[in-house]
């Protein structure tokens, strides 16, 4: 019989078939049962026969019974169980006693505290008792030392007088270091060492014994007392005035490149500032450049080096001079090697900050009305220096209604600018102030909603669009004083390189003096 799609006959097994496949079942299912399964199993099965037994039942149910008796027996096994493990009553064992000498004893006494009125000995330091003998008078000590620093606005007398001296000695020293120098010139922060002697009786102050003193860079003044008498003993020091001159390859960086010859940091931002007025030092400066610096410069025999201000700035390509700037004057502006002045184009900013409202029609934040802004107005934190934007005469500075404190500049050309709402004012009217002097400080005076710069422009009195103005300033020697500048200028291109950094020979006059072990190890060189 053939069958059919998808009609197949029933699975044939033999009985020996049927009978192994049931036996071997059973094994295999024990083999494959892990440890874990076994154990669960066994606790079921013990949870169960324990449950059965019922040792535990409630007390207050059936009493009497013998389900409660078997209760309270369990009770009773479980009491003595506990109690079996009661700790005993044994005395604790503890460290031996340990032997305290008279030394450990004192140790211990200097850490106690006891009251005053058990006499407070205790301490490494004890109370006094009435074994002790007071004496009539302290002893002094017969010499004191200390430095004295003049500050400013301060007279050098009344200096003097804080120390201890007595005003009548105080005026006298004061009029005889006069003698050597005036005394409106001893500059603020000057530290001078005093030495006061013993009294001459109580009560009286000590008497000066010397007082030494840096007066300026090339002079030293001591003031000593021989024989009851002070004396003044100015000291002059040896000073090479020779400037320092230094060149070398732009390199990577102009100001790193300065830096690493040697150049004083200071006068390399001097440098770069003079130079950003002629050149663009991003575009027109390539590092195969030469720098040319020459710096005002004093060494004193005793050590001390000073740097002023750069004398000559210039910068070469291939050996021919691209600029050349020298200092020139009383107003210590900058000019070419011809003769012409620094060339300023433009206005420079009145404070390092963003403009955020400018010249025009806005509505104004307190008022609430729309009217004339006629200014720009720059954001700067409170206290932020504010800079003249070019040379000008200082024509107001003081309060100025709404503008509150306000400082206005006169300028060439019938032009003015003016600077409100500062919190403090550093010029005077009538003062004449450079580009980039500082006239004043960023406040909130007068109608502002916080600190920052309001800046205006006057032509011919009249308010104008600061942004739409540009200062061109220039300026040119003639006749016997270009000679001059020529002449200062050639003398400066004989200073050698380096020639300012050669040891200084020890003035043969300057006497050795003991000096205190502060003075040796704060004796280092220092550029200022």
């Amino acid at each position: 019989m053939t069958p059919q799609d998808g009609d197949f006959p029933p699975a044939q097994l033999l009985h020996d078939q049927i009978l192994h496949e049931g036996r071997a079942a059973p094994r295999k299912q024990a083999r494959i049962a892990s440890f874990a399964d076994r154990y669960h199993e066994w606790r079921e099965h013990a949870s169960l026969t324990l449950s059965g037994l019922d040792l535990a039942p409630d007390l207050a149910r059936d009493i009497g019974s013998r389900r409660w008796l078997r209760g309270v027996a369990t009770l009773v096994g479980l009491s003595a169980v506990a109690l079996s493990g009661w700790p005993g009553f044994s005395p604790v064992e503890a460290a031996p006693a340990m032997q305290i000498d008279e030394d450990a004893r004192d140790e211990f006494r200097s850490q106690m505290i006891m009251p005053l009125a058990l006499g407070g000995d205790s301490g490494r330091r004890m109370g006094a008792t009435l074994a002790v003998i007071p004496l009539a008078n302290a002893p002094e000590r017969p010499r004191i030392e200390m430095v004295a620093t003049l500050t400013p606005g301060d007279g050098f007398d009344r200096m003097l007088r804080r120390a201890g001296v007595s005003e009548v000695e105080a005026e006298r020293i004061a009029g005889m270091v006069g003698q050597a120098m005036p005394l409106e010139d001893i500059a603020p922060g000057t530290q001078v060492d005093i030495t006061l002697g013993r009294r001459l009786a109580d009560g009286q102050p000590r008497p000066l014994d010397a007082l030494s003193f840096r007066a300026r860079f090339d002079l030293q003044i001591a003031v000593e007392r021989r024989n009851g008498e002070l004396f003044l003993d100015p000291r002059p020091i040896l000073v090479d005035t020779t400037p320092l001159r230094i060149r070398g390859d732009v390199g990577s960086s102009l100001y790193r490149s300065a830096r690493a010859a040697g150049a004083p940091a200071k006068s390399v931002q001097q440098f770069l500032r003079v130079l950003s007025n002629e050149l663009d030092l991003d575009r027109e400066i390539s590092s195969t450049d030469t720098f040319d610096l020459i710096v005002d410069y004093k060494r004193a025999a005793t050590g001390e080096v000073e740097a002023g201000d750069v004398l000559y700035a210039a910068i070469y390509r291939n050996g021919e001079p691209r600029r050349r700037m020298m200092r020139w004057g009383r107003e210590g502006r900058y000019y070419e090697a011809s003769g012409v002045g620094e060339e300023r184009q433009g206005l420079m900013a009145p404070v390092p900050g963003a403009i955020t409202s400018r010249y025009g029609m806005r509505r104004h934040p307190i008022l609430g009305i729309r009217r004339m802004h006629a200014g720009l107005d720059f954001r700067a934190s409170h206290g932020t220096p504010i800079y003249a934007v070019t040379d000008g005469r200082v024509n107001f500075a003081g309060r100025n209604g709404s503008y509150g404190n306000y400082v206005k500049l006169d300028h060439a050309g019938n032009l003015a600018t003016g600077y409100a709402h500062m919190s403090r004012i550093a010029v005077n009217r009538g003062q004449q102030v450079r580009r980039g002097q500082v006239i004043g400080y960023v406040g909130s005076t007068g109608l502002s909603t916080g600190p920052h710069l309001h800046y205006e422009m006057y032509r011919g009195g009249q308010k104008v669009d600061p942004a739409s103005v540009r200062f061109v300033t220039r300026a040119q020697l003639e006749g016997r004083e270009l000679e001059e500048f020529r002449a200062q200028l050639a003398s400066l291109q004989r200073v050698e390189p380096g020639a300012a950094l050669v040891d200084l020979a020890p003035d043969p006059d300057a006497s050795e003096e003991p000096v205190r072990e502060i003075d040796r190890l704060e004796n280092r060189q220092k550029v200022r």
